[in-house]
């Protein structure tokens, strides 16, 4: 079931709303938040009934090395059983992230004398299991109380933001959960939700899937890669889907999740709009680097121990994030790629050399642009092939010529290569100039002008017409 789903849109969500709310209504609030659980496992458990035991089973051994942390033990021992709890975490993450990819290279290298079974990686097991590494490590800090088993689950499946984030820490939301000022129905935040769940769909459904198609053509033939319009239009298309593909998740998480009075981290603040890449990386993906920078940067010494050691810091995050983006080297790489930039950036700042904003902001969107070779190539001489293309070496146009909203690029029929041009003219627009859904949330909220309200219903409409296909989200993966 997805979030850009009629089921989940008109059915599931409905339901839950008005049976979580019932059951509040008649103070029933146990009932009411292990109904939220089964609704949370159930909606998990759509995409496949075997991803639950395996969350299940990961929710019951953090909960139990919590309890133990949590107990009256030697400070030594408490060690010993966070730094179980935390390989613990990282096998299971590790074994159906990458075992798959390990396996087939010791099988090209004959380690493995036989082809391995494919395992297919749960939804969502990066971001539910960082939040069990970030709460165990709380625990160990003393910086945590024990929660009853009911909820933690709860923190952990919360349905809204269980596959893709934000990624929460345990005092933003158990608390919330427990809070009797939130157990009934509040009317400003349906409005908010709505806003938030509507501005995500129209981001997922009518920006980031339409331009699947080419992105997805393109990534299967990479022959039209010789073209420099084409490899320009398809790196700014990789860039865009992925904005509004995963900004429009979380949008609608922290839309849904509002409705049942739970408040959620923002995720995202205009990242193509940054000045540079370490501002880039302070508004991409925020719970997630929060969590590296508190869990990993600060313990490492982040920058107080002289500036060899802040790169090395600064490196070893990169390294860790391109990990976990990605079973494939390029991927690392690009995280390396990243953290070389950010240091670049530390020594820049050193020697307070300044830009024009306009200019830093072009250079900056540039760089985006030039890294997704390393994000969409599977291997690294496609990688460089494309970087090639986009500067221009070997230069070479193809004839492109506009159909009503497409721009087809004339390649070999049947198969030529179409883009929505509108589509891509608007996303370009939205993402360096318009204000974000953060924004334009906090407008809405201020302004009691029913024109907008209006204007949010017919854009509501609108994309749900729109869902003709559902494509899962990018972060689903993860």
């Amino acid at each position: 079931m997805l979030f850009n789903s009629l089921e989940f849109l008109f059915i599931f969500l409905p339901v839950v709303f008005i049976v979580y709310f019932v059951l509040n209504k008649f103070k029933l609030y146990k009932s009411s938040k292990i109904f939220l659980i089964l609704a949370s496992f159930y909606f998990y458990g759509s995409y496949k009934i075997d991803y639950i035991w395996i969350l299940l089973s990961s929710i019951i051994f953090n909960y139990t090395i919590s309890h133990i942390l949590n107990s009256d033990i030697k400070k030594d021992l408490k060690k010993y059983i966070l730094i179980f709890g935390i390989t613990g975490n990282l096998f299971l993450l590790i074994f159906f992230k990458y075992f798959t990819f390990l396996a087939d290279i010791f099988h090209a290298m004959n380690i493995i004398p036989f082809d391995t079974m494919k395992i297919i990686m749960p939804f969502g097991i990066s971001f539910f299991t960082i939040q069990q590494i970030s709460y165990i490590i709380d625990c160990y800090r003393n910086e945590i109380k024990n929660y009853n088993i009911i909820d933690y689950i709860l923190f952990i499946c919360f349905f809204p933001q269980l596959i893709s984030g934000p990624i929460v820490r345990h005092q933003e939301i158990i608390p919330q959960f427990n809070d009797l000022s939130k157990k009934s129905i509040n009317q400003d935040n349906i409005y908010f939700g709505l806003f938030m769940i509507t501005i995500g769909l129209v981001k997922k459904v009518i920006f980031a899937d339409s331009l699947v198609d080419f992105i997805d053509y393109c990534s299967l033939n990479y022959a039209v890669f010789e073209y420099f319009n084409i490899s320009w239009t398809y790196c700014i298309s990789v860039i865009l889907q992925g904005y509004f593909d995963f900004s429009g998740y979380c949008d609608m998480a922290i839309g849904i999740a509002v409705l049942f009075n739970i408040y959620l981290p923002w995720n995202f603040n205009s990242p193509y709009q940054a000045s540079s890449i370490t501002e880039f990386w302070q508004r991409w993906n925020m719970t997630l680097v929060r969590f590296l920078k508190y869990y990993i940067y600060y313990p490492l010494g982040g920058e107080k121990k002289g500036y060899l050691r802040t790169f090395i810091n600064t490196m070893s995050i990169f390294l860790l994030y391109g990990i976990w983006f990605g079973n494939n080297p390029l991927k690392i790489f690009y995280g390396l790629i990243n953290g070389v930039l950010v240091c670049i950036n530390k020594i820049w700042d050193k020697f307070n050399i300044t830009i024009p904003k306009v200019l830093s902001k072009a250079i900056t969107f540039i760089t985006i642009i030039l890294m997704v070779p390393f994000i969409k190539a599977e291997r690294f001489n496609d990688a460089f092939n494309l970087l090639k293309s986009l500067f221009g070496i070997n230069f070479s146009l193809i004839n492109t010529q506009p159909v009503g909203l497409y721009m087809i690029f004339m390649l070999q029929p049947p198969h030529n290569a179409k883009i929505n041009i509108f589509i891509f003219i608007a996303g370009l627009f939205l993402v360096l100039f318009f204000k974000n859904s953060t924004q334009l949330a906090r407008l809405y909220i201020k302004s009691t002008n029913f024109i907008y309200t209006i204007m949010l219903v017919v854009l509501f409409i609108f994309s749900a017409l729109s869902i003709t296909k559902s494509h899962s989200f990018v972060y689903f993966n993860f």
